[in-house]
């Protein structure tokens, strides 16, 4: 089976999109639960460090949801690459 790169990492950037887009919004929300329960599911005991350089901006977030996308395109496309010159390799 041949993974169409380009379609796989698009989907891949848009599921990474979404994530990061709906947890900018929490943290817009609800900053301190947010930076609470990240910091719980990274193990990070010593939040309140960097608590106050934690800034959430317009522009921070479309920043971020850009730069993860862009990365998460290269990721997936990457992988897609990958195993089709494995699957190749096995023929």
């Amino acid at each position: 089976m041949k993974i169409n790169a380009p379609i796989f990492g698009i989907a891949g950037s848009i599921a990474i999109g979404i994530t990061y887009t709906t947890f900018a919004m929490l943290l817009k929300l609800w900053p301190a639960k947010v930076i609470k329960f990240i910091g719980s599911a990274h193990m990070m005991p010593k939040l309140e460090l960097i608590t106050p350089y934690i800034k959430v901006t317009p522009q921070a977030i479309i920043m971020g949801i850009t730069s993860h996308m862009v990365t998460g395109f290269l990721i997936f496309w990457l992988i897609a690459i990958l195993y089709n010159k494995l699957q190749r390799q096995q023929k």
